[in-house]
């Protein structure tokens, strides 16, 4: 299931940012990632309590996590620690595009190119 229907989705979709991090990836594919601002303390203790099913596996998780600095940031999908391969998998990645297309469609992956003959 995606964020973007759960029912705290309205409260929270405000506070969502899309962010290019191309420390990882370099200019030509950015890592993008998934921040949160700062938000009033009762919602902020909301996000982090809610938990929804992995995108990949079904299994309950906390999808706004934070940070060792405090931040907040969301992940569809396991944590690492959990099971790795539910973060690399199809279906995170179409959430992670799901999130894109709301807020930063311009970051969406270009479709593959394809030859035509000569």
């Amino acid at each position: 299931m995606s964020i973007v229907f759960h029912p705290l989705w309205p409260k929270l979709h405000r506070y969502f940012r899309v962010e290019v991090y191309d420390k990882d990836g370099g200019h030509r594919q950015p890592r993008i990632r998934i921040e949160l601002t700062k938000m009033p303390e009762k919602l902020r203790e909301k996000a982090l309590a809610l938990q929804m099913p992995c995108v990949a596996c079904g299994q309950p998780m906390h999808p706004i996590r934070a940070r060792g600095d405090g931040a907040l940031y969301y992940a569809a999908a396991c944590p690492l620690d959990v099971n790795i391969g539910c973060s690399r998998g199809k279906a995170a990645k179409l959430e992670y595009n799901r999130i894109r297309a709301v807020f930063r469609p311009d970051l969406l992956p270009s479709p593959p190119r394809t030859h035509s003959p000569s």
